[in-house]
């Protein structure tokens, strides 16, 4: 909810987080369908949460992510 505040993609919040924990883990690779999943659970507690998706894309502030979908609260 911070970053969308700040104008940004909802994973901004948590992009480096959830980097370091894939990295560190070594169970799974990060490659495109875990980018997709952490997605899909940053929009569902986005929703859950009071906002909806614009359909706008916009960059994420993080190396390994390109864009993600900006928010804007209900």
């Amino acid at each position: 909810m911070v970053a969308t505040k700040l104008e940004l993609p909802a994973v901004a919040g948590i992009a480096e987080d959830c980097y370091r924990l894939v990295i560190e883990n070594g169970t799974i690779e990060w490659r495109g369908f875990t980018k997709q999943f952490i997605g899909a659970v940053v929009c569902k507690l986005m929703e859950e949460n009071g906002f909806k998706k614009t359909e706008i894309k916009k960059s994420v502030p993080h190396p390994m992510f390109t864009k993600g979908e900006f928010y804007e609260q209900v």
